[in-house]
C-alpha cells in the first residue's frame, strides 16, 4: 500500500462505471420555531453518496437500499433525485415504510436525535429478486461503498450476500470501500466485530474512525488501530481522528498524519461521511492518498461549520 497516484484496479472497470452506495437513507424531521416541520434525507452512506456526487458530477452514483411505497418513501426518493442520486437500485417493499428520525435542539443549541427505524424497509433489501437485479448490473459498478451501519441493519443471510457481491467486485478490479461506523444501539459488539472483520477482508479501501475502533476493540492508540487495519491487506487504510485529522497508512513506508483544519464546529453530523467523499473524489481524480486526505479534512471542516448532514451547495469547498 502506498500514497502514490497508482489507481490500479479501478482502470479494469468501465471508465463510465458507477459508485454504488449501500445502506439506509432515512427521512430527517426538523421541528421549526413556528411549529412546522422541515424534512430532509440523510444516513451515513447517503451522506457520502451526496457529497461524492457533488464533487465528481460526471461519476454516476447509485444508491442501493429498500424503501416502501408510502408518501414518506416518496419524499426520500425526491431528495435523492434532487441530488442526482440514481435510485433505480432501491427496491420497493409494498406496504413498507422508511426509517425516520427527528432532531430536537435544547436551549443551549445541543442536538438530540430520536429514531424510528426498527421496521425500516431498508432491512429487507437484498431479497432474492433484489440480488438478481444487482448481479445483472454488477459489471457497471466500479466502486462499492459499505458502512458498519449498512451491515448492522441486515440479518446474517443478507450480510453474507452483500459481502459475496463485494468479493466478486474486488476480484474484478473494483474498489470496495468500508467505513466502520459502529453504532452500539444497532447490534452487539461481538456480532459487529465478526462481520466488520469479514468485511475488512474483502475491502480495498478502509476509511475507519478511531473512536469506533476503540469502542469495538479497546484499541489503545491510533498507531495500534492502523496496524490492525493494515493487517487485513487492503490497498489503502485511513484512520479518521475527528478533530485530530487522520492517519494515512503506508505512505512512503510509514503512516502520515494529516491535521484537521481549524474551524468552529456547530454540528459534527456527517463529518466522517463527508471526509470519505472528499477522499474518494480526490483519489479518483488522480491525487495521492495524502492529498486526498487533506481535501477530505477540508470538506469535513466545511460540513461541521453548518447544521445538518447535508450542507448547502454554495457552502461546498
Amino acid at each position: 500500500m502506498s500514497a502514490s497516484t497508482n489507481m490500479a484496479g479501478i482502470g479494469q472497470r468501465a471508465a463510465d462505471g458507477a459508485c454504488w452506495s449501500v445502506g439506509e437513507c432515512m427521512l430527517e424531521l426538523r421541528p421549526q420555531a413556528d411549529g412546522s416541520i422541515v424534512h430532509a434525507a440523510a444516513g451515513d452512506s447517503f451522506n457520502t453518496a451526496v457529497y461524492l456526487k457533488r464533487l465528481a458530477p460526471a461519476l454516476p452514483v447509485r444508491y442501493v437500499s429498500a424503501l416502501g411505497d408510502d408518501t414518506m418513501s416518496g419524499l426520500i426518493r425526491k431528495h435523492m433525485q434532487a441530488e442526482s442520486i440514481d435510485d433505480s437500485l432501491v427496491d420497493t417493499l409494498p406496504g413498507g415504510t422508511p426509517g425516520l428520525y427527528a432532531i430536537e435542539t435544547d436551549a443551549a443549541g445541543e442536538r438530540r436525535f430520536v429514531y424510528w427505524r426498527s421496521q425500516s424497509a431498508a432491512r429487507t433489501m437484498l431479497s432474492a429478486a433484489h440480488l438478481a437485479q444487482l448481479q445483472a448490473a454488477l459489471d457497471g459498478c466500479r466502486i462499492l461503498l459499505l458502512t458498519g451501519i449498512t451491515l448492522a441493519i441486515l440479518d446474517d443471510e443478507r450480510r453474507a450476500a452483500l459481502l459475496a457481491l463485494a468479493a466478486r467486485l474486488r476480484e474484478a478490479g473494483a474498489w470496495v470501500v468500508l467505513d466502520n461506523n459502529y453504532r452500539a444501539a444497532l447490534w452487539d459488539a461481538a456480532t459487529a466485530r465478526h462481520w466488520m472483520d469479514r468485511a475488512a477482508q474483502v475491502c480495498t479501501h478502509a476509511l475507519f474512525s478511531f473512536d469506533d475502533e476503540v469502542a469495538l476493540h479497546g484499541t489503545r492508540s491510533p498507531a495500534e488501530a492502523l496496524a490492525r487495519m493494515e493487517a487485513f491487506g487492503m490497498r489503502e487504510a485511513v484512520l479518521k481522528l475527528g478533530a485530530g485529522g487522520c492517519l494515512v497508512g503506508g505512505a512512503a513506508g510509514r503512516a502520515v498524519h494529516v491535521p484537521a483544519l481549524e474551524t468552529r464546529a456547530v454540528d459534527t453530523t456527517a463529518a466522517g461521511d463527508s471526509f470519505s467523499a472528499g477522499y474518494l473524489a480526490r483519489r479518483l481524480s488522480g491525487a495521492d492518498s495524502v492529498q486526498a486526505a487533506q481535501f477530505g479534512c477540508t470538506l469535513a471542516a466545511a460540513v461541521v461549520a453548518h447544521r445538518g448532514a447535508i450542507i448547502p451547495m454554495e457552502a461546498m469547498p
